[in-house]
């Protein structure tokens, strides 16, 4: 087992605010994203550019190989040690198709998480993070998320696109909410792809996730 990150102490970024991006901590990021042969990419048309609601939500398959040799270690590290995050062992998960894979969890009581799941069990394939939408640097978290130290993601319109991601999903659940006079919508943003990711924002009620999935779209 080659992604044991161990347990990360509760010691903040001396140089940045949590709610920085970068960092002084240098970064280190496969040079070569090498999606795999295996995995059929969704079509960049077929994907919603704005935000819909949770039964249209796009399917985008099961998460690839981010770049081959990425284990996201560093960069779990970091983002530990700067949102005092708690980083559990890895543990393997069954799927619904029935294949196993290895996810590396983390949280700070019940309002920030952090998973990172590996298909392979070394390469990272997935990186999921929540925050409580009243948690008042909730966002900030998010936007460091953003920050993944793959090679070829532009971190600047990964940050401006969740700006814009958070508009539209804050709009359009109050919008089904007052519709509805249901609190717990759920709504999707449109779908953002940089390099060998792809990033789609999420808001269930009280609850935001921004799941970053391995794979080109097509």
């Amino acid at each position: 087992m080659t992604v044991v990150i161990g347990t990360a102490g509760a010691v903040s970024c001396s140089q940045n605010s949590p709610g920085t991006v970068a960092s002084g901590r240098p970064k280190t990021a496969a040079s070569h994203p090498e999606p795999s042969r295996t995995r059929t990419a969704p079509r960049a048309a077929d994907l919603p550019k704005r935000a819909v609601t949770g039964d249209k939500r796009p399917s985008l398959g099961a998460a690839d190989t981010m770049a081959a040799g990425y284990t996201g270690k560093d960069f779990l590290t970091g983002l530990s040690k700067d949102w005092k995050l708690k980083l559990d062992k890895p543990v393997e998960q069954e799927m619904p198709d029935g294949k196993k894979r290895t996810y590396v969890h983390g949280r700070v009581g019940d309002e920030l998480t952090v998973s990172a799941g590996y298909a392979d069990r070394q390469n990272m394939s997935s990186l999921l993070c929540g925050t409580s939408t009243d948690r008042s640097d909730g966002f900030d978290f998010l936007a460091s998320c953003t920050g993944l130290d793959v090679a070829g993601i532009d971190h600047g319109k990964a940050s401006s696109w969740l700006e814009q991601a958070k508009k539209e999903t804050d709009s359009l659940y109050e919008k089904k909410v007052a519709e509805t006079g249901n609190k717990k919508e759920y709504v999707v943003s449109g779908v953002f792809t940089s390099g060998p990711v792809t990033m789609v924002l999420h808001r269930a009620y009280e609850k935001y996730s921004l799941r970053i999935l391995g794979g080109a779209v097509a």
